[in-house]
């Protein structure tokens, strides 16, 4: 087996994972955009520690549909040859995503290129999804500095 159809299936993976964040993350940040506007102009102070963790937990759910996902593919392409069972493709999928890499389960020479490419993806999506805490935390202090400038209690 050449490297074209293992860079072909992590690509695919790839596509899937980025699409799935652009999604959901757009749609969170609308839904917060909204839910914002909805109940006052400026976020009330007690709901932002909420809306952060919602917002932590929400992604940290995505981040491990995706490392389901590059389970699945794993485990119908790499299959049996590497995984014992489908828990084993989940485990090497989480230590593979996250950069943590601890070595015990390895793919064969044929099947290694994906791990790369997991790693690669996991770092974008973790970036991204920082990103969108930062741009939270960033909003929510810029909103109680202008009440502070303002002399709002």
């Amino acid at each position: 087996m050449n490297f074209l159809f293992p860079l072909t299936v992590g690509l695919s993976v790839i596509l899937i994972t980025v699409g799935l964040h652009a999604i959901t993350t757009t749609q969170a940040i609308y839904l917060l955009k909204k839910y914002g506007k909805k109940r006052s102009p400026k976020t009330n102070i007690k709901s932002r520690p909420l809306i952060l963790g919602l917002t932590g937990v929400f992604l940290s759910v995505k981040h491990y549909i995706d490392i389901i996902l590059w389970a699945v593919a794993y485990w119908i392409f790499a299959g049996a040859e590497h995984f014992a069972n489908f828990e084993d493709a989940v485990y090497f999928s989480s230590v593979t995503y996250t950069t943590l890499g601890y070595g015990d389960v390895t793919l064969s020479d044929n099947w290694r290129l994906l791990c790369g490419i997991q790693a690669i993806n996991g770092v974008l999506l973790f970036g991204w999804s920082t990103a969108i805490l930062f741009y939270l935390v960033q909003r929510f202090w810029s909103e109680e500095r202008k009440k502070t400038e303002a002399g709002e209690p």
